[in-house]
């Protein structure tokens, strides 16, 4: 099982400034902390992939998961997390620290509905942050 993120934006200005840098690390990361379960190799297979489609809105209070959309001949199960959004662009280090920890939180409760083990990301957390908002090239140019 491989873990990929990608970044798709809805509406105009909303969005968070992380490069295709930061999703090939983040999708690293997470496919090296997260070992599928018997259950979820049982229902899917390890070939199967977990994406998850980073967004954001700005009409949103808190965090929306939808999925699963499930692939079978590619062998990939979508979800799409939308990130609540003030609006204004987003600095590029403490704008996007709290956004972060909540795409985490999402992460993490995704898995676990794939009776997938978590709680290394749980573990993890800070320091995949800290990392994430202090290097410049996880970020877009501005």
């Amino acid at each position: 099982m491989r873990i990929f993120v990608g970044q798709i934006y809805i509406q105009p200005g909303i969005n968070y400034p992380f490069s295709h840098i930061f999703q090939k690390w983040i999708s690293e990361e997470l496919t090296k902390l997260v070992k599928p379960s018997e259950l979820f190799l049982k229902k899917y297979s390890g070939d199967f992939n977990v994406i998850f489609r980073l967004s954001a809105k700005s009409e949103i209070n808190k965090a929306e998961i939808r999925g699963p959309t499930i692939f079978k001949k590619d062998k990939d199960i979508e979800f799409t997390i939308f990130l609540p959004h003030n609006g204004k662009p987003a600095n590029k280090h403490e704008d996007c620290k709290q956004p972060l920890e909540i795409f985490f939180d999402c992460v993490v409760k995704v898995l676990e509905s794939l009776s997938v083990d978590g709680s290394e990301i749980k573990e993890h957390l800070d320091g995949l942050v800290d990392k994430a908002i202090s290097d410049e090239t996880m970020f877009t140019s501005t």
